[in-house]
């Protein structure tokens, strides 16, 4: 009896392997702490918290750069990643790849002092997560002739900097997407 069942097992495990519904050379992605680190693989976030999903990575040159964020030297390339939350909030993480961390760090310094200020209430607010800091910062938006917050944080790790925002009014979703970056 024990034969029989070992033999239908088996033929089924077999079916399946052959069908395409399993793969056995389908391993998981092991990542070894040799890969290169590069603007463009820092953007893709390995583990998306629940609710998000990945929509793309449109290209991003140093010139939008220079144009969207602030023109300063060092800038060595520059990626974007757009992710989407369950409310249907879009939310970009863009990372900026510097010379060096000095360069990193002055354009941090750089991009903070070029924001308006608010009329009230606190703009910039320094957060901990990750093992570092990162700066939450306030504006507002016109969306249907009314002013909303956004939010997004800015960080520099090394020589890399991290701008994490969204079209959401939850600062909660923006840190939960500079969170799952694990810089």
């Amino acid at each position: 009896m024990n034969k029989k069942i070992m033999l239908i097992f088996s033929i089924t495990v077999l079916a399946i392997v052959m069908s395409g519904c399993v793969d056995p050379n389908d391993t998981p992605e092991v990542i070894t702490g040799n890969e290169v680190l590069t603007a463009a693989n820092l953007t893709v976030v390995r583990n998306i918290p629940a609710g998000f999903e990945y929509l793309g990575a449109p290209p991003i040159s140093v010139d939008d750069v220079k144009r969207d964020y602030v023109d300063v030297a060092g800038i060595v390339d520059a990626a974007e990643g757009i992710y989407q939350d369950s409310y249907s909030d879009e939310m970009h993480i863009t990372v900026v790849e510097f010379d060096d961390s000095d360069a990193a760090e002055n354009f941090v310094n750089q991009y903070k002092l070029s924001i308006p200020p608010l009329a009230r209430g606190t703009q910039f607010v320094e957060e901990s997560f990750n093992g570092h800091y990162a700066t939450r910062i306030m504006d507002y938006s016109t969306v249907g002739g009314e002013q909303v917050a956004r939010y997004s944080y800015l960080w520099s790790n090394d020589n890399f900097v991290f701008i994490v925002d969204g079209n959401t009014e939850d600062f909660t979703q923006t840190r939960a997407l500079a969170e799952a970056t694990g810089q």
